[in-house]
């Protein structure tokens, strides 16, 4: 199964030819806005989607592709931003997740995910995947005191999960040799900010995981997808 995060910049209706290249599976799409009030032909590649947003132009969405199922999961935790949980086929529990700078400061970005987590620490289990844009690195841990990136992935360890970028590269939070997102469209000013956690009888069957890269996706976007490849 190849799965791809991706937050695509807006008018996510303009780039599916380009993201149709992936060949995924599952796409889950940040920052998209909702199919049921766009122009977009996204039921030609995806049989059916979940979608949940702000207002019709600044959304996340899950699109399997045609031939797979999707279905909402009903766990609480609708007021904060934004959180898409749904069971996809052979993953129990698929969560799409895009942060957002609030107030206070304690509800911005990973503080979202903390809170979020803590509601629904039970619901995890050993078919589960987390994935999107956390907009978040632990090199920002002293703006968020015990709420931190870092406190989140050893709170996603101790449920038996890890991070499949970490994982697959040996790599250390925080010192990320592939980024995610180019600031402004910058090259120079990059950040590990995409992740996908997953459950570790899911990372045992993770095959390669695959960041874009800047001359493929600069144009589209100032995020790159994020590709994982799983046996199931």
């Amino acid at each position: 199964m190849r799965i791809v995060t991706w937050n695509c910049n807006g008018v996510f209706r303009r780039k599916l030819e380009a993201v149709d290249a992936l060949n995924a599976d599952v796409l889950v799409i940040q920052e998209c806005e909702d199919p049921a009030q766009s122009s977009g032909d996204y039921l030609k590649w995806a049989g059916d989607y979940l979608w949940t947003g702000y207002d019709k132009n600044k959304g996340i969405g899950i699109f399997p592709r045609k031939g797979q199922s999707v279905e909402p999961l009903d766990w609480p935790g609708k007021e904060y931003q934004l959180f898409l949980p749904a069971r996809i086929d052979r993953i129990h529990s698929l969560i799409g997740v895009w942060t957002q700078n609030c107030k206070p400061a304690t509800l911005s970005y990973i503080g979202q995910f903390w809170h979020f987590m803590q509601l629904n620490k039970g619901r995890f289990d050993l078919n589960t995947c987390i994935l999107g844009d956390f907009n978040s690195n632990s090199r920002w841990d002293s703006e968020h005191a015990t709420q931190s990136h870092t406190a989140a992935v050893e709170r996603f360890r101790k449920l038996g999960m890890g991070s499949a970028y970490h994982e697959f590269s040996g790599e250390p939070q925080g010192a990320e040799r592939h980024p995610t997102f180019w600031f402004r469209k910058n090259k120079r000013t990059v950040y590990h900010l995409d992740y996908a956690f997953l459950s570790r009888p899911l990372l045992s069957k993770l095959r390669n995981v695959v960041i874009g890269h800047s001359d493929d996706w600069l144009s589209s976007s100032d995020h790159a997808p994020v590709l994982l490849e799983i046996d199931l």
